[in-house]
């Protein structure tokens, strides 16, 4: 069976706190989002960190940015690219 998936890359400016990355990754979770990848660097003046979020779903990205919009550690999100791919899922049968 093939799925459409969209493969989206999300860059997201944050506070510098302990548990940020762990909130933004539970959250993704939560959503039903895949992470396939991540990058975190701190921002030129160290007030915060700079993430970069590689997500892949066949849910709009909209679900999760509104979400991710919500924490209180969050200054900044965009989606910065979605590309569409096809992904192959097969069912096994007992």
């Amino acid at each position: 069976m093939n799925t459409a998936c969209v493969n989206h890359v999300l860059t997201i400016q944050t506070k510098n706190q302990p548990v940020v990355l762990e909130r933004l990754l539970q959250v993704t979770r939560y959503r039903g989002f895949e992470v396939a990848g991540m990058e975190m660097k701190p921002m030129a003046d160290f007030s915060g960190l700079l993430v970069t979020l590689s997500i892949v779903s066949d849910k709009p990205i909209s679900l999760l940015t509104n979400q991710l919009n919500k924490l209180y550690d969050i200054d900044c999100l965009d989606c910065v690219e979605s590309q569409l791919t096809q992904s192959q899922t097969s069912s096994m049968r007992a």
